[in-house]
């Protein structure tokens, strides 16, 4: 495909989702079913039995569970951050106008009661970890909508965009909980939970590191460093992470995997440390032996091809993209996975499908989890790689 012909996909999809409000199902918004609302509150494990089964279900449950379409805060940063780099690809107003309204939404639809500006899921979320209820915020999604305000604002230089990413950075910095480790500390996914997960304490040290150079402070540039620590002190010596620290989060998957890199590389921006760039090495190597087939395909498991997920190829065009300067990167792989996934979810009406498992497909046009990463993805790719 050439590029006119990934941006023509590109365009169809944001049409469809500017047509949906930006508004759609979630993987995990089963327990919006007025059906199911509070069964965590009332038992935790059945609360993850029937999100599980809601979220595996063969056929799409929620039109018959009444499960009400939402915009997810962390969907909307994804738009955003794609919107921005179309507006540094092609400087289209129309761009950039859609950018300042997200950028908006997300001021006006904040978590309060904190000490910054943070976002969680419009859905209870119970896992085996924690559970958080409906907006409770997490680190995850207050990174990612902070990096793409930081977006904004270097796109735009208007000071409002700068001063939200602060805000985000001082909830991860004083609302969250901390646990100590033999080097640094690992941030918690959440102010209810001392969860240890490495993409989640990557996501808020890479925030925070990006902020720090900004700014020229040296104390978050110390902070972001302290809880880095953690997390390279985790890794394999083959350059792995599992997802994280508890016995059942051993596993090791692509896209979380993608996260670590990306956030290794923004903090090493940052932070010109040694160790940094070891980790990145032996990560990225490990990141490409493990999780790419010849044809394009994305793994979604070290060990384990399917689910063949719309969202693990997404986030590998992007890491792909952001590592493109790497020499180890397969020349063209980035394009292979993107012809891939338009091979095996697209959808002539205007989307992406979100999976292929043991023969099926799933359907579901899943808006945060799917069409945002894949929208930003394309704007990344075409963004990073000029057309010859």
């Amino acid at each position: 495909m050439n590029h006119k012909e990934i941006k023509d996909i590109a365009d169809r999809l944001l049409i469809w989702m500017k047509r949906e409000n930006f508004c759609g199902w979630d993987p995990f918004d089963g327990l919006n079913s007025p059906f199911l609302q509070g069964i965590s509150r009332i038992n935790h494990w059945f609360g993850i039995a029937a999100l599980q089964a809601v979220k595996h279900s063969p056929l799409n449950l929620r039109p018959f569970l009444f499960v009400q379409k939402t915009i997810n805060a962390k969907g909307i940063g994804l738009i955003l951050a794609a919107l921005v780099r179309r507006y540094q690809t092609w400087g289209e107003e129309i761009d950039m106008t859609a950018a300042l309204k997200l950028g908006t939404w997300l001021e006006e639809n904040i978590s309060r009661g904190f000490s910054g500006a943070c976002w969680g899921y419009p859905f209870d979320w119970p896992n085996r970890a924690f559970y958080a209820p409906k907006g409770t915020p997490t680190v995850v999604n207050t990174s990612f909508i902070g990096h793409a305000v930081l977006d904004l604002f270097e796109a735009t230089g208007e000071e409002r965009w700068l001063m939200l990413a602060q805000s985000a950075s001082e909830f991860i910095s004083q609302d969250l909980n901390r646990s100590l480790g033999d080097k640094g500390f690992c941030f918690s996914y959440t102010p209810r939970d001392w969860s240890r997960v490495h993409n989640a304490n990557l996501l808020g040290a890479s925030l925070i590191a990006r902020l720090g150079k900004i700014a020229k402070r040296s104390d978050l540039l110390d902070i972001a460093m302290e809880s880095t620590s953690f997390s390279i002190k985790a890794q394999r010596s083959d350059g792995s992470w599992p997802y994280g620290e508890a016995p059942d989060q051993t596993w090791i998957d692509s896209f979380h995997t993608g996260y670590n890199l990306i956030c290794l590389k923004q903090i090493y921006g940052a932070i010109n440390d040694d160790s940094l760039q070891k980790a990145l090495n032996i990560g990225y190597f490990y990141y490409l032996d493990h999780f790419f087939l010849s044809d394009g395909t994305v793994k979604y498991y070290h060990d384990k091809i399917e689910p063949l997920d719309a969202h693990a190829f997404a986030h590998a065009v992007i890491c792909l993209s952001e590592m493109n300067d790497y020499t180890n990167t397969l020349s063209g792989l980035a394009q292979k996975v993107i012809e891939r996934m338009i091979e095996l979810f697209w959808s002539e009406k205007g989307y992406f499908y979100w999976q292929r498992c043991n023969g099926f497909l799933y359907r579901m046009p899943c808006m945060r989890w799917v069409q945002a990463w894949v929208l930003l993805s394309l704007a990344k790719y075409l963004l990073d790689n000029p057309e010859a």
